[in-house]
């Protein structure tokens, strides 16, 4: 058994190799966002509701914005399409964008606060933030980092952060790379934890209707 095991050793080292290869010079490909397309377009935004009394009018003016960039890749903006997110041990809101094979686009947040940790995954991550103050740091960084509406944050393919995001906290988040395998991580804690199985019917409705309708068009 032992033996089996160390044999397994290198077999995942190779296949994560693999991967990480594939993501750099194919995947690409079919990627349609770009994270500095999505900065600018969220500076625009934010800068435009300066004094709004609440985020709402970031996610209008955002929404209006990047439907006028990436048109039929851009799902409507509908606010009883908004979903609870448990994952990590962090707890939000989130309204899905766009979902495909290898990016999603999604604003997520919380109206009271919350922290956790992001998870391992085959995907790079960007955050922009629209609204209060995230902080996050790697296990060996005793000073977090911090962000503020407009500044965007990257976490890396196959690294991990803890993070925490201020009450009112929002930010518009990209995913590029192996999305399938990030949903185990957006699952769990609603299947095992929360056991919240009308939120969990909702993220895999919304999920699984905005891949189906982006592959229809040609987009994985």
């Amino acid at each position: 058994m032992r033996l089996s095991f160390l044999a397994l050793i290198p077999f995942l080292f190779y296949t994560f190799r693999l991967l990480a290869f594939v993501k750099d010079t194919y995947l690409p490909s079919f990627f349609v966002f770009d994270h500095e397309i999505l900065q600018k377009l969220s500076q625009e935004a934010i800068a435009e509701t300066e004094g709004a009394s609440s985020p709402n009018a970031i996610f209008e003016s955002l929404h209006s914005k990047l439907k006028a960039t990436y048109g039929n890749y851009i799902s409507e903006y509908n606010y009883n399409d908004w979903m609870f997110n448990n994952a990590g041990g962090a707890m939000g809101q989130m309204i899905i964008l766009h979902a495909s094979f290898t990016e999603y686009l999604i604003i997520f947040g919380s109206a009271v606060g919350t922290e956790g940790h992001t998870g391992h995954h085959l995907a790079d991550d960007y955050f922009v933030i629209l609204s209060g103050v995230q902080t996050a740091s790697y296990s060996n960084q005793t000073v977090a980092s911090q962000y503020k509406p407009g500044d965007k944050h990257h976490l890396p393919y196959g690294y991990a952060k803890q993070y925490s995001l201020t009450s009112g906290g929002f930010a518009l988040e990209l995913a590029q790379g192996y999305i399938p395998t990030m949903l185990i991580f957006g699952f769990a804690d609603s299947i095992f934890s929360t056991t919240d199985p009308f939120n969990l019917g909702r993220q895999i409705y919304f999920t699984a209707k905005s891949m189906l309708k982006n592959t229809l068009i040609g987009k994985i």
